[in-house]
This record gives C-alpha cells, structure tokens and sequence, in this order.
C-alpha cells in the first residue's frame, strides 16, 4: 500500500513538473532544432493563400503574406476570454504580430528581444525572440 501512494505522489509530481516547465522545454526545442523547423516552415511558406497543418503534434499555420508560420502548442479559455501560446518563424527576423490580432488597430512596442501589442481592445500578447527568425509568443483575447 505504501509504494502505491509514493508511486501516486510521484506521478503527481512529475506531472505538476512538466505542466510548470513545458514551455520552457519547448522553447529549448526551438533552440536545438531550429533548422528543421525552418526548412518546414519555409516549404510551408511556399504557397500563396494561408493554410493550416501539422507538425508533430502542433497545429501549424502559414501566412505567407506577412512571411510567418505559427506554431501552436497550447492554449485555455473559451471566447472571449482564451490565451494562445507558441513559437512562431518570421522569415525576416522581425516581431509579428499573433494571427487574429486585428493588425490595421494593432501597435507594437518593440525593446530588443521582447515585444508587446495590442489592438485597441483587449486582445493583448507578447512576442519573445527564442534564436535568429524564431519567437516565443502568448496571445490573450
């Protein structure tokens, strides 16, 4: 009985664990493999309408007008209140702003590696430079 309740604690510890360092593992991920994410990305950019995949078990999307792909790997809440969260290529290595940011209101405030927008409304979100072309973004509507 005693090894089963440390086998349970264990588990749940593990699980808090990797619930509070995912994003963190994710963006190491980026780091490391960076290179095969972007050739994906930039075949993914090829076409010319927006589209929508899978990389693994991330929903991807491509906006070839403005050069990005997103990357999706989580998200909670339910309209109108839901954060987004991922990683995202900008083929020009500039800040972008998240896909359903509304960009004729939107304004973006740009300090290095770190950026912040919003559009006028309460849609917010922050954009993190991860390695040269990559960023980190959370987005909140």
């Amino acid at each position: 009985m005693k090894k089963k309740v440390i086998a349970i604690i264990l588990i749940i510890v593990v699980a808090i664990l990797g619930l509070a360092f995912k994003d963190n593992l994710i963006r190491t991920y980026v780091a490391l493999c960076h290179e095969d994410l972007e050739a994906y990305a930039v075949r993914f950019l090829d076409g010319d309408e927006r589209t929508s995949s899978k990389y693994g078990v991330w929903k991807t999307y491509s906006y070839p007008d403005s050069g990005m792909v997103e990357f999706h790997t989580g998200g909670w809440g339910l309209a109108p209140s839901a954060t987004y969260k991922g990683f995202y290529y900008s083929a020009d290595n500039t800040h972008q702003l998240f896909s359903a940011a509304y960009e004729d209101k939107a304004s973006m405030e740009i300090d290095g590696d770190n950026a912040t927008w919003t559009d006028g409304t309460d849609n917010h979100g922050v954009s993190i430079r991860i390695t040269e072309n990559w960023f980190w973004f959370e987005a909140s509507f």
